[in-house]
């Protein structure tokens, strides 16, 4: 029961925060994304296939409480959380590098992503003036959200048992 009850808890407790602390957190009028951040470290710490629900529910409620076209955000969440599940059934989790290298550039690309399809959807502003002021605080941002959140979720029980042939031993010791 707790192995789904934690991450919906969770989930309702990062909308409520990216309603009432994300306005404050403003940076050249960037909003940060809790949700956004939140989706791609459980994505890391848990399952495939139990964190593509979780992508498009969140997503939608960000794009319904944001201005951007409703359905952008659970779309690019979704690509962004198959890809980052794949590439973590391959690359160590155990460690804190490589989860926050990878959550880093994951938020660059899906923001800029997120630019491009903004400028094809009509955004009035050039490119480099929406990569300078969007694509790189709201990076830079939800990077550290990101990082907070997952050593936050490290330490709860959010991680699922998965196959440990290729994570590297704590002990010092191979196998």
């Amino acid at each position: 029961m707790r192995d789904w009850m934690l991450p919906l808890i969770f989930s309702a407790v990062i909308v409520v925060i990216q309603v009432v602390f994300a306005p404050i957190l403003t940076v050249f009028s960037t909003v940060p994304s809790f949700i956004v951040s939140f989706v791609l470290v459980l994505s890391i710490m848990r399952r495939p296939d139990t964190t593509y629900v979780y992508a498009f529910v969140l997503g939608l409620i960000a794009d319904l409480l944001t201005h951007t076209p409703v359905g952008l955000t659970p779309l690019l969440l979704l690509i962004a959380v198959f890809c980052l599940s794949r590439v973590f059934e391959v690359l160590d989790d155990t460690s804190l590098a490589m989860p926050l290298i990878a959550l880093a550039a994951t938020l660059l690309v899906f923001e800029l992503l997120f630019a491009i399809a903004l400028l094809i959807f009509g955004y009035q502003g050039s490119f480099f003036e929406i990569f300078a002021q969007r694509v790189i605080p709201a990076t830079i941002l939800n990077s550290l959200i990101a990082a907070l959140l997952f050593v936050i979720m490290r330490r709860l029980p959010f991680a699922q048992p998965s196959n440990e042939a290729w994570q590297v031993p704590t002990s010092g010791r191979f196998r």
